[in-house]
Parts: structure tokens; C-alpha cells; sequence
């Protein structure tokens, strides 16, 4: 899975979407293993994170897409990893990074072998 969160990072951070956060919910869900918000600058830009994202997967990798036609929040499902592609207005008016206050962020490429 730890690839799938790499490929995932790899698409956002390509695409210049701002403040990647990714989130550990290892041993703390059953649905998902991690949880990761961008932040784009525009509508345009968050629904392109959708393509990149597809582009990026193998081609037979299945995921949901949800809010895709308003641009403002979409919520892509990898299975085991959540994506928040959000507007920047939103995600300062959300603040969903509130919830997950007691989740250790992580990054790409850390001593934990991601």
C-alpha cells in the first residue's frame, strides 16, 4: 500500500497543490490506512487532481470520486487512502486538519519505510 501512497503524494505534489498533508490512521481505522489533504488554488486545479490520480494508478486500480463536478472539495477513495483535494477558502472555513489533531503526520521518504 505504501506504493499507492507514494504514487498518490507524487500526483498532488506534481500537480502544485499546496500544503500536502498526509496523515497516519494505521492501527486506528478499519476502513483506511491513511488520510491525505491538499489544498488547490483554483476549481480547475482541484478537478484535475481527479485525472492525475487516475493517470498515476495502475490501470486497473478502482477509486471513488465524490464532489467532482463542484470543484471545491473533492473526496477521492483509494480504499485504504482518503484524499482531500480542497479549495483553499474551504479548507481554511472546514478546518478538518481539526480532527485529526491526535493523528501523527507523516511524510514520504521518513525512517518509517514510506
Amino acid at each position: 500500500m505504501t506504493d499507492i501512497l507514494k504514487t498518490a503524494y507524487n500526483a498532488l505534489s506534481n500537480l502544485k497543490l499546496e500544503d500536502i498533508i498526509i496523515y497516519d490512521f494505521r492501527n486506528y481505522s478499519p476502513y483506511y490506512d491513511f488520510q491525505i489533504i491538499a489544498s488547490a488554488s483554483n476549481e480547475r486545479q482541484a478537478k484535475a487532481a481527479i485525472t492525475h490520480i487516475k493517470e498515476a494508478l495502475p490501470n486497473d486500480y478502482e477509486f471513488r470520486v465524490e464532489g467532482g463536478n463542484s470543484g471545491r472539495w473533492i473526496l477521492i477513495d483509494l480504499k485504504s487512502i482518503i484524499i482531500h483535494v480542497m479549495h483553499e477558502e474551504d479548507r481554511e472555513f472546514y478546518q478538518i486538519e481539526k480532527i485529526f489533531f491526535e493523528r501523527e503526520k507523516i511524510s514520504i521518504g521518513e525512517e518509517n519505510g514510506l
